[in-house]
């Protein structure tokens, strides 16, 4: 490909990105004033399917309409359109436009918005919380990392660079999503919250069970009219044979050869040798001292 076209095909794929990421601030998805009854929290990392997920619910006219609202990014989008009309609490405005007719309002936050969460949010235990996960966490970090390289964050967006494979940012990945997924899991346990764990797993092969699963954990009725289609098709991260999976046969076989040099793989770094030697030298100087000590008292 000639760097004309190359250049004409990334400003093409940068256009419909911010078209597609424009979209989920326009007033045509804010839904008319209503009473606030019921919040959902959606606990999520990087990659695991929290775009379907928010896609099943919104069609079903149940659950609100559910956005990374507290997104650094997104958040001051939210804050621009608060200031338009003098609204000073940009969570608050937030509830006021996406909250669904039946009183559901519900946001989805990664780990690192939690902050950001409990200081706008007067109220968190009032919310109901899901955990979505997938049991598949190497495909996940193959996709975290593949759509920091594209920047195709979501299935319908184009990817503004080619993708490659990338032993030590797989790893970092990895290493994020099970750490982070540990987190949400201590913040529940400290609370002893009621929690509803979901499997993206699960929810795309049984949309229909999930949405169910929501709206009993919720407490809310499912409309008479609501769907039992897919509503939105999942991509299929290189399907079979494809690049994915040749990627994660290399990334299985590079674990497998750092493990056998005791080098840093998914949840092991090697402690330095020189830390070492300091620990060691530490604690022989204690020893020592409290030899000393003994015969001073003697």
């Amino acid at each position: 490909m000639s760097e004309a076209a190359r250049s004409k095909k990334e400003t093409s794929a940068v256009d419909v990105s911010e078209e597609l990421w424009d979209r989920q601030f326009d007033t045509g998805n804010d839904f008319p004033p209503a009473t606030l009854r019921y919040r959902i929290a959606i606990c999520t990392t990087p990659r695991c399917g929290s775009h379907f997920l928010g896609h099943q619910m919104r069609a079903t006219g149940a659950f609100g309409y559910p956005l990374e609202y507290l997104n650094p990014g997104n958040w001051t989008v939210w804050e621009s359109r608060a200031q338009q009309v003098q609204a000073t609490d940009t969570l608050a405005y937030i509830k006021s436009v996406r909250t669904g007719p039946n009183g559901v309002f519900a946001t989805k936050l990664h780990y690192e918005h939690l902050e950001r969460f409990l200081q706008h949010e007067p109220d968190p235990l009032s919310y109901h919380f899901i955990h979505l996960r997938r049991r598949d966490l190497t495909r996940q970090a193959i996709s975290f990392a593949r759509a920091q390289q594209t920047g195709a964050w979501i299935s319908d967006m184009p990817e503004r660079a080619e993708g490659y494979y990338d032993y030590d940012l797989i790893t970092e990945k990895l290493n994020r999503i099970a750490e982070d997924n540990a987190r949400w899991t201590a913040f529940y346990s400290g609370l002893r919250m009621p929690v509803l764990e979901l499997w993206y797993e699960d929810v795309v092969s049984d949309p229909r069970a999930a949405m169910n699963a929501i709206a009993a954990h919720v407490g809310v009725a499912m409309p008479e009219h609501e769907t039992t289609e897919m509503v939105f098709q999942p991509k299929v991260q290189r399907s079979a044979g494809g690049e994915t999976d040749d990627w994660r046969q290399r990334f299985e076989a590079d674990c497998q050869a750092a493990l056998r040099r005791r080098a840093a793989l998914p949840g092991y770094r090697p402690i330095p040798r020189k830390q070492i030697v300091k620990a060691r030298l530490r604690h022989a100087a204690k020893r020592l001292q409290r030899r000393v000590s003994r015969l001073v008292e003697v």
